[in-house]
């Protein structure tokens, strides 16, 4: 399942990652909402809730 991450300035969704990697990777990006250039580390705290409430 693809998971989606957000953007550590909006909150909002910066990119989808398929899957998650089990070694620390950090992605740098300009952010598509907000135009700010940010370092999103991709682990489990960054992904955006989804609001579907799985409780994964």
């Amino acid at each position: 399942m693809k998971e989606k991450m957000k953007c550590p300035m909006c909150g909002k969704r910066a990119f989808d990652i398929d899957p998650l990697p089990r070694e620390q990777v950090e992605v740098e990006l300009k952010c598509p909402n907000c135009h700010k250039f940010v370092r999103v580390s991709c682990v489990k705290e960054s992904c955006l809730d989804d609001g579907k409430g799985r409780g994964d």
